[in-house]
């Protein structure tokens, strides 16, 4: 029994959190997001004041399964990063953020990440120009530094997130995918290295 408890708490299953949102912005005016206003998308863990609660690997949120799988790794002066949070179920979905392989983009400033934004009833939105800042609630995170091998605290944004598979005319008469403006709090811990 002590030994099943020590293994739940292992330092190697990695652990995350998550407060998500899609909708219209400046880049995504009403007219080609079909959410009328910033809709929350996807939460997993508890925000709080401080650090977040987080949601270890395999373990439940609202009733469901969370998989978190994750990389940090030092890469000259910089980061490669691959952060992928899942909720299973009907009302689940994923986040998903990475970086260019072997190229330290994202670095203790920020940097670009592709983005997709996933739900089982809402659509998949992705773009491949989101930037990552280390806010978390609209303030610097308080973790010094909020980036470092096996762990990052921050925030993403991605101004042009687009749905290939929803479509909508565009002012030359032909369509275009749906585009929505997609946003997240995250953090993640005890990612592979």
């Amino acid at each position: 029994m002590a030994a099943s408890a020590c293994s739940n708490s292992s330092p190697q299953s990695p652990d995350g959190f998550v407060a998500a949102t899609m909708g219209v912005g400046p880049m995504s005016p009403s007219t080609v997001c079909n959410f009328g206003t910033v809709t929350p998308w996807l939460t997993i863990g508890t925000a709080t004041g401080g650090k977040p609660t987080t949601v270890q690997d395999g373990s439940q949120n609202a009733g469901a399964t969370v998989n978190v799988t994750c990389t940090v790794s030092a890469v000259g002066g910089g980061f490669d990063v691959v952060l992928n949070i899942v909720q299973q179920g009907p009302e689940g979905g994923s986040i998903t953020l990475s970086s260019p392989k072997g190229q330290g983009a994202v670095t203790a400033s920020g940097g670009t990440v592709s983005g997709s934004f996933g739900s089982a009833s809402l659509g998949d939105y992705s773009s491949d120009n989101c930037t990552i800042s280390y806010t978390y609630q609209g303030s610097t995170v308080p973790d010094s530094p909020p980036i470092a091998a096996g762990r990052i605290w921050g925030h993403v944004d991605c101004p042009a997130a687009q749905n290939s598979s929803s479509t909508v005319m565009s002012p030359d008469g032909g369509y275009e995918p749906r585009q929505c403006d997609g946003a997240a709090d995250f953090l993640f811990e005890q990612c592979g290295q």
